[in-house]
């Protein structure tokens, strides 16, 4: 109790502290690049259809009573015997076997659009609720919509009309009040939403049955009547034959303004690309040596941490993508306003515009923290561009969940990135619905080298996941007293190792069970971690004066060393505070400042060793990043001694040229942030300077690190072009690339938003093809060897960190 009392008075101290702070200072189809982005032909490889081989295809439906075509006002849908007034359906898979049915799409620029689609109306707002889920109950909603087999043909009515046996007439007409219609009923709607969400069951003699995902009612035919029924009755048809027709709407979509150009399709192999060919390594590359690289770093599925409201945008939507990437004002309020981290991390601009489909007016950019900037068709640009792997690491912070008054999803992390876990494989899925059926999309999850090799190989983007997290495993501590034990760790690792995780960070953004955590020197961010991690621990992070050989050139970030005085500490203190504030504004230094920069005293402690030996049991890639100084040269010291090779400093977090050429020279892997031009081709060369141990091709193998989603920026704008970039040809040659489209805007990579979003990669290294500035032909194609051989370096490292024995 007394824990928890301390905690929360750290967390409401924490809290005064940060807002005194902030108080101061058109439709686009399918590539069809990539195989089964959107099959022409329906059938299986048997020549059977199958409820997944008609996605985004073109298809009427036909029953033995008519059919399915538009009415007279051509605002509903009816029965005919004419086949020529039959209507072409667009069919949008939602999952797998679910589609939405839609019959027209008009918008005009800068507008969402409306769209017609076979459904279930809900004129009185009762089922759905303003996003298009459902929320009513499911018996009212059958009771209103009624069942086609409680209908009699009452040869009295006009016409011989079809009634329920109480009298109402059926088929698309509701009940009203004062002319204003309130019930619901089968008709045309005009956005997508779950009552427009059909399953497809297969029938017999190649005909489906199409009921509603809501209902589970059976879209029904009898007399010239279109209706639903919850039961199969003679007279009354509940199967459909679908058949190809043209003349269909595309459904809004991001086209990955990519196309091939050689039949083969995207480069799988290193000798098949001349840069690699050509090379003073050709002679060393294997048959089967994968080209591509890694993206060792990404939070792709970070749409659900820190309560689910921090960010806005989805990778992927039931609905599409003006659903995904719509308005970000429903978390981030009028004009931007509840955006704080985006607040606080553009220089204190407390408000930006929130349209996003289709317009984009604000976002995507590349420092727009809070807005989602990897759409899957945007990770599948990349993917055209030489991606071959990708690490989603789940991430979040508790303390900054429980700080944040906006939230849906639970801060406790043993539940969210168990959430991130399922929608990583639902978008999987939804990848695969798309593309016509399980495993046909390009998007794999994998959990072993083996995996990996084999899914690349068939022309497809292998996804790894990992965990990178400030209490991983609720192993967290206050007032230096642990927070879980031996067994627990054991007992949640098993489980995450059980779910597919392969990555894992000890330590992450705050101290914890395991040892200290390298500060964050960044403005604002740095600040509020500072202080979040007095409310997490119950204490300031403890810092001290660097050692000479830590740090670069590049950049100096604290880490660890040897206790203080207290006097000496509270200088420390004040010398941190001050480095955030001096960034701005301009203020007097308040204490003497440390020449090599502030470092974390705390190292790693005795449950941390343990941690980090039972990773090493699992065989799991052991990632050194965020971890103080003490933490990672322990860490190394384990590695070394055991001869395990599996460490990976992902993302350019270490800060300390010594350590990278110890984890180099352990066997480990670097992975760096991409920057422009001359920059990014030093940072990629700089890795051959390393005692490194795995080569490919004559290079060592950088990875990328981008980061996406995860409160950090993506490479700035390059500058002006001097000589015209677009279109251009990936590094393997095969695919051209012109300016990225989504919705009515125009990416280009000199618009002032840099690398704004994840498909934008392939852009920046091409232009850095492009833009030699001094560097010489040879630096630049050296640079692009190591990226583009990493993806064989990491699976080397992997295959070698599964084959270590203790």
């Amino acid at each position: 109790m007394k824990r928890r009392f301390a905690r929360t008075a750290a967390a409401l101290c924490v809290m005064i502290f940060l807002s005194g702070l902030l108080a101061a200072c058109e439709a686009h189809g399918p590539s069809g690049v990539v195989p089964g982005d959107g099959p022409d032909d329906p059938s299986g490889p048997s020549g059977e259809q199958t409820i997944y081989s008609f996605a985004n295809g073109c298809y009427t439906l036909q029953s033995d009573s008519g059919y399915v075509a538009l009415d007279a006002s051509g605002a509903d849908y009816t029965l005919s015997d004419d086949a020529s007034k039959a209507v072409a359906f667009t069919m949008r898979p939602t999952a797998l076997g679910s589609y939405l049915l839609m019959s027209g799409y008009r918008r005009a620029a800068g507008e969402r659009g409306s769209k017609s689609l076979l459904g279930i109306r809900d004129p009185g707002g009762e089922f759905l609720d303003a996003a298009g889920n459902f929320i009513g109950e499911v018996g009212n909603l059958i009771a209103g919509v009624g069942d086609i087999t409680a209908i009699v043909l009452d040869p009295l009515a006009p016409g011989g009309g079809i009634i329920r046996e109480g009298g109402e007439v059926i088929g698309g007409v509701g009940g009203g009040i004062g002319g204003i219609d309130i019930d619901p009923s089968l008709a045309m709607v005009n956005e997508a939403n779950d009552l427009a969400v059909w399953n497809l069951l297969p029938a017999s003699n190649r005909r489906f049955s199409l009921t509603s995902a809501i209902t589970g009612q059976r879209l029904a035919a009898s007399h010239g009547i279109l209706a639903l029924t919850s039961a199969t009755t003679a007279g009354i048809d509940t199967e459909f034959k679908l058949a190809p027709t043209q003349g269909c709407a595309a459904y809004p979509e991001v086209d990955t303004n990519a196309q091939l150009i050689d039949k083969r399709g995207p480069a799988i192999y290193l000798r098949d690309v001349p840069l690699f060919a050509k090379s003073a390594g050709a002679s060393q590359i294997g048959a089967h040596d994968l080209y591509g690289y890694v993206d060792g770093h990404s939070h792709i599925t970070a749409y659900e941490f820190i309560g689910g409201r921090v960010n806005y945008g989805d990778p992927f939507h039931k609905f599409g993508v003006d659903h995904a990437l719509d308005d970000c004002e429903v978390n981030h309020g009028p004009q931007g306003i509840l955006g704080i981290v985006e607040t606080v991390t553009s220089g204190f601009n407390p408000v930006h515009e929130t349209k996003g489909w289709p317009s984009f007016n604000f976002w995507p950019r590349h420092d727009s923290l809070q807005h989602h900037q990897s759409y899957y068709k945007w990770i599948e640009r990349s993917y055209l561009g030489g991606l071959r792997l990708l690490v989603n690491h789940y991430t979040g912070n508790e303390i900054l969940c429980q700080l944040n008054p906006q939230k849906q999803n639970d801060c406790h992390f043993e539940v969210n990135w168990r959430l991130q876990a399922q929608r990583l494989r639902e978008m999987q899925d939804y990848i695969d619905a798309q593309n016509g059926g399980p495993g046909k999309g390009w998007f794999r999850i994998v959990t072993s080298p083996a995996d990996a090799r084999r899914v690349i190989e068939s022309g497809k983007l292998a996804v790894v996941q990992g965990i990178e997290i400030s209490k991983i495993f609720d192993c967290g501590e206050f007032l230096d007293v642990p927070e879980c034990t031996r067994e627990q760790i054991v007992e949640r690792l098993d489980a995450a190792y059980a779910a597919g995780i392969r990555h894992i960070f000890p330590i992450h953004k705050f101290d914890n069970a395991f040892g200290g955590v390298v500060p964050d020197e960044a403005l604002g961010i740095g600040t509020i971690l500072y202080a979040g991690n007095v409310a997490e621990t119950g204490h300031p992070i403890e810092f001290e004066a660097c050692p000479e050989s830590f740090g670069d050139d590049s950049a100096t970030r604290p880490d660890s060393a040897n206790p203080l005085g207290i006097i000496d500490q509270l200088l420390r203190q004040l010398e941190y505070i001050n480095g955030q504030l001096s960034q701005a504004m301009p203020i007097p230094p308040l204490a003497p400042s440390s020449e090599h920069g502030l470092c974390n005293k705390r190292g790693i402690t005795e449950l941390g060793q343990f941690f980090v030996q039972e990773l090493m049991r699992r065989r799991m890639f052991i990632e050194v990043d965020h971890s103080s100084l003490g933490v990672i040269d322990r860490i190394l010291e384990l590695a070394e001694n055991n001869g395990y090779p599996g460490l990976i400093s992902s993302h350019d977090w270490l800060y300390s040229e010594q350590l990278l050429d110890r984890l180099a020279a352990s066997g480990g892997m670097i992975g760096r942030f991409a920057s422009s031009r001359s920059g990014w081709v030093d940072r990629l060369i700089k890795v051959e300077d390393r005692p490194a141990r795995h080569r490919v091709a004559g290079v060592v193998g950088t990875g990328l690190a981008t980061d996406v989603n995860g409160i950090a920026s993506l490479p700035g704008n390059s500058g002006a072009a001097d000589t015209p970039l677009y279109p251009f040809t990936s590094v393997d040659g095969r695919v051209r690339f012109d300016r990225q489209v989504t919705g009515d805007h125009v990416f280009d990579l000199y618009d002032g938003r840099g690398v704004s979003h994840y498909g934008m990669y392939p852009d920046q290294i091409a232009d850095m093809q492009l833009h030699t500035d001094d560097r010489t032909p040879a630096q630049v194609d050296q640079a692009l060897r190591e990226l583009f051989s990493s993806a064989e370096v990491y699976l080397r490292l992997w295959e070698a960190t599964e084959a270590w024995k203790q």
